[in-house]
């Protein structure tokens, strides 16, 4: 349980039950991390349910958009505002990297930060209250499975903290159980959700897709980077849950 616990510690803003730390077991951490998203996903859906039966409309909407960011400290929020930064500013791949660094905040942070919460509230009130949203249970859970096994997987920034922090003995067995545990994910999301389920496909899709177009602009996994995709893929689920919710 260590590694999940580091986890919990690492990613999440909620008081960790066991403060143990293991530096040796950092890439268990990472295929705990998936699991993360299970806490994230059950208090999600319980707000979300909450808010319906408390009636609180639009105010709840408004919380349960902004909740996964509040749960997680917005540390990934974080990530996608640095990765906005470096990689529309269309720099040399070398300066994109120094601003990626950068502690000072952008205008296209800010933008990019302006517009994703438009779309996101927008597709919470397009939602609105359903009898059912079970999605929001496997969202969470495939978006960061993708991003612990490309982790895992790829080579990390030279200035990343993933650099030689990773046991590339375990990297590969630890890789393919997220990619496994996301495919699971996907498959249960249309097996019990229905249509619902596309849109943790699209979560899942969508983070891959983040983690592919950022590392390729920056030459190496960080985790700014996987906050981004995080951040990104998990507006593409709720985006998608909009579109499907009322077929």
């Amino acid at each position: 349980m260590t590694p999940f616990f580091m986890a919990w510690m690492m990613f999440l803003a909620l008081p960790c039950p066991s403060k143990k730390w293991d530096e040796s077991k950092k890439t268990e951490m990472l295929a705990a991390y998936p699991f993360i998203g299970l806490i994230v996903g059950g208090i999600w859906l319980g707000i979300y349910k909450l808010c319906a039966v408390l009636h609180l409309q639009f105010v709840g909407l408004a919380l349960t958009a902004v909740l996964p960011w509040l749960l997680t400290g917005f540390m990934h929020m974080d990530g996608f505002m640095d990765c906005a930064d470096a990689v529309l500013s269309f720099k040399d791949r070398e300066k994109r990297i120094e601003i990626l660094k950068d502690s000072h905040v952008g205008s296209f942070a800010v933008i990019c930060t302006v517009v994703l919460s438009i779309f996101t509230l927008a597709a919470w009130l397009q939602i609105q209250y359903m009898a059912k949203l079970w999605a929001l249970l496997f969202i969470p859970v495939a978006v960061r499975a993708v991003i612990s096994a490309c982790v895992l997987s790829f080579a990390p920034l030279k200035t990343s903290g993933y650099s030689g922090k990773i046991d590339d003995k375990k990297s590969k067995g630890c890789a393919a159980f997220c990619i496994a545990l996301a495919v699971v994910c996907c498959v249960l999301g249309i097996v019990l959700c229905g249509l619902q389920g596309i849109a943790v496909i699209a979560g899942a899709i969508g983070a891959l897709v983040v983690v592919l177009v950022i590392r390729h602009n920056l030459g190496g996994m960080s985790g700014d980077i996987s906050g981004s995709a995080l951040t990104i893929g998990e507006a593409c689920a709720v985006i998608a849950l909009a579109l499907t919710a009322w077929l």
